[in-house]
């Protein structure tokens, strides 16, 4: 009998219907005159400003950053605000599974990170260039088949929520929309755990299986994603087998979740900087912001360890305004 924490269903869920079949079910459902939604859909692709963004250091960061760089696709203020609608208005109303977790309001890390509590084996796998890799074929396909738009209306939501063919970076709605993308390729994958009894989940382009028998599901992944498009970074494919540290999304698994002890240590490291005065008054305020977002990661994960170390951020900022 498959594992009750395995909640992968093939079957498109009755949630996920929204019924626009008129220009006048989706003006009233966006708040948006149908002129205006025709406007921009018709120059969309001139409302894009891409600009490249590499990752920024950290103040403590002690190992060197990747050099490569992403394209931030950038849509302008007035398609950012008609997609914002389109993401709370009807992609967020979808009842999407459980072991969808990247994206979804309410789901976090911790989340995804309870399915696969005190497996044996764990395979991760990443798929490369995830987004740009969504076409906007798909993403019609989203809309019309599996969220029940007339074609007139998959069209017109297509156009204002892709950029030149494919899943834009940087847009609001491209991450429920890849998810969406991932479910519809995902039926064998599911049917492959089911069979072996394997629990899987994704946090957006990071997928996740546990169990006795995970390694048996990789083929099946790696051939139904490319069947789908896509293709798996083979050098982030991680098998972890017993005994092995076990890490996801940036959390060490056992029985119970854990943090990385790198991570912890850095983070100590940074409140002690800021104790003995090492930090720039100029850069005090971003390197503070910088050690409080990456406690309040923790503390989504393991929450007494990032309630200790707010503490000691809390008493190294009292100490720092007192010099």
């Amino acid at each position: 009998m498959t594992d009750e924490k395995n909640l992968a269903e093939p079957k498109k869920p009755p949630e996920f219907d929204l019924d626009l079949y008129s220009v006048k079910k989706l003006e009233i459902a966006l708040g948006y005159p149908r002129a205006d939604l025709r406007r921009i859909a018709a120059i969309v692709g001139s409302c894009y400003r891409p600009f490249p963004q590499k990752k920024k250091p950290k103040p403590f960061q002690k190992a060197p950053l990747s050099q490569k760089v992403r394209m931030i696709d950038n849509p302008s203020p007035e398609v950012k605000k008609i997609q914002r609608a389109i993401n709370t208005k009807l992609l967020r109303r979808l009842e999407l599974p459980m072991f969808v977790c990247g994206g979804v309001k309410g789901r976090s890390v911790a989340d995804n990170i309870e399915l696969h509590l005190g497996a044996r084996v764990l395979v991760t796998m990443d798929i490369r260039r995830f987004f740009p890799s969504v076409s906007s074929r798909q993403i019609f396909a989203v809309w019309r088949e599996e969220l029940n738009c007339s074609p007139r209306i998959a069209a017109l939501l297509t156009k204002l929520t892709t950029f030149e063919r494919r899943l834009p970076q940087g847009a609001p709605t491209s991450t429920l929309l890849a998810n969406l993308v991932l479910f519809r390729a995902g039926e064998q994958i599911w049917n492959k755990c089911r069979q072996e009894n394997v629990v899987y989940s994704c946090w957006v382009d990071d997928l996740a299986f546990s169990g006795d028998n995970a390694r048996a599901v990789i083929q099946t992944a790696v051939e139904s994603l490319r069947v789908a498009g896509f293709a798996v970074a083979h050098n982030k494919l991680k098998i972890c087998g017993p005994g092995e540290r076990k890490m996801l999304t940036g959390r060490m698994l056992g029985r119970f979740v854990s943090v990385h002890p790198d991570r912890l240590a850095s983070i100590r490291s940074g409140i002690h900087k800021l104790t003995t005065g090492e930090v720039e008054p100029t850069e005090l305020a971003s390197y503070v912001r910088s050690l409080e977002a990456k406690i309040a990661h923790i503390s989504s994960v393991v929450r007494h360890k990032g309630f200790r170390l707010s503490v000691a951020l809390e008493t190294a900022k009292t100490k720092r305004l007192a010099k």
